[in-house]
């Protein structure tokens, strides 16, 4: 298998996570949503597969580059 790690293109809020650890996705299915800016940014699932791991929780600060979740495909 390979893990694929979803990354924050900007730093901001977490302000929802829509899947838990476990869960299978899809390409494109949104798996949260960052506030920067006062935009809210839907992150969506680069691969196909289920989530290894969820990294952040809703409230959470986050910067450019951190790992948010990793994908199992």
């Amino acid at each position: 298998m390979v893990s694929t790690e979803i990354l924050a293109p900007t730093a901001g809020l977490v302000v929802q996570v829509s899947v838990s650890e476990g869960a299978a996705v899809s390409a494109g299915e949104t798996l949260l949503v960052l506030q920067s800016m006062k935009t809210e940014i839907a992150i969506t699932a680069e691969v196909g597969g289920r989530v290894r791991k969820i990294h952040v929780r809703k409230g959470d600060e986050v910067n450019i580059g951190q790992t948010l979740a990793e994908i199992e495909s």
